[in-house]
């Protein structure tokens, strides 16, 4: 059997990490915790018992599990699979972009990353 050729615009590696999912719809705002799974440089696959409703925007937080570094990146739910969600990232935020940089080198480079 032939196998496909991977047509995934980036390479996913698997994150290991404890995430916050900040939903901020107009009417109220509310906080799942959620656990990363694979990480690439357009988004993340995150595990979350919850409803978040697919074409939502939130916020993803979590830190760097090497530097203890903040991570903040605006997300769009693009698909959900029971629990598991795709999240786009959005953020044009200089800071957030330079903060994510240097999160996926850890992960390219670094075999003791802490991964699922």
């Amino acid at each position: 059997m032939e196998q496909q050729p991977n047509r995934r615009r980036w390479e996913r590696r698997p994150f290991d990490a404890q995430l916050r999912v900040v939903v901020d719809q107009s009417k109220d705002k509310r906080v799942v915790h959620a656990r990363g799974v694979r990480l690439s440089e357009g988004g993340i696959c995150l595990f979350a018992a919850a409803n978040l409703p697919v074409g939502s925007q939130v916020k993803v937080e979590f830190k760097n599990p090497r530097t203890d570094e903040s991570v903040r990146v605006r997300g769009k739910i693009r698909n959900r699979t029971v629990y598991l969600y795709g999240v786009e990232f959005l953020s044009e935020e200089f800071e957030d972009r330079r903060r994510l940089a240097r999160l996926r080198a850890d992960v390219r480079s670094d075999s003791s990353f802490p991964s699922a």
